[in-house]
C-alpha cells in the first residue's frame, strides 16, 4: 500500500514537472507572438502617420481596435508612454523605448524614416524567440519531468 502512494506521489512529481517545462516554453511562445504583433503593429503605424497623417490620439484608438492581445495596448494611455509586458525582457525593448517616446515628438517624414529599422528589429526578434521556443518546446517538458521524476527518486 506505501508503494502505491509512493508511486502515485511519484507521478504527480513527474507530472508537476512536465506542466513547469511546458510553461516555460508557453512563455518563450507568448515573447515571439509579442515580437510579430510589435512588427506589424509599427508597419500600422507607419502607414497611417504616412499616408492619413493620424495624430497620436486617434491612432492608439485604431490600434486597440486592431488585432494585439500580447501588446496590451489597453492599459496604454499614450503611444509616447507605451510599456512593454512584464514578459519581455528588459534588454530586449531597451532600443524600442526612444521610439515611442518620440512618436507625436517628430515631423511624420523622420518617424517614418526611423520605422523599417525598428520593425526589422521586431522581425529578428520574433525570429529570433520563434527558435528559441521551437527547441524549448521539445526540450523544456521532458526536462521538466525528468527532474520531477529523479526528485521523486530521491524521496523514495
Amino acid at each position: 500500500m506505501i508503494w502505491l502512494i509512493k508511486l502515485s506521489g511519484a507521478v504527480l512529481v513527474g507530472a508537476a514537472g512536465f506542466l513547469f517545462g511546458a510553461e516555460q516554453a508557453a512563455v518563450l511562445q507568448r515573447r515571439a507572438a509579442f515580437w510579430a504583433e510589435l512588427a506589424n503593429m509599427l508597419a500600422q503605424i507607419q502607414d497611417a502617420v504616412y499616408y492619413r497623417a493620424l495624430a497620436t490620439p486617434c491612432l492608439l484608438e485604431e490600434l486597440r481596435t486592431g488585432n494585439y492581445p500580447h501588446l496590451m495596448l489597453g492599459e496604454c494611455l499614450a503611444l509616447e508612454s507605451y510599456r512593454f509586458p512584464a514578459y519581455i525582457p528588459p534588454g530586449d525593448s531597451a532600443p524600442f523605448h526612444p521610439l515611442f517616446e518620440q512618436i507625436g515628438q517628430v515631423s511624420a517624414q523622420e518617424l517614418c524614416g526611423q520605422m523599417p529599422y525598428y520593425i526589422e528589429l521586431a522581425r529578428q526578434n520574433g525570429a529570433r524567440q520563434e527558435k528559441d521556443y521551437r527547441a524549448a518546446a521539445r526540450l523544456y517538458p521532458q526536462a521538466g519531468v525528468c527532474a520531477g521524476l529523479m526528485a521523486a527518486l530521491l524521496l523514495l
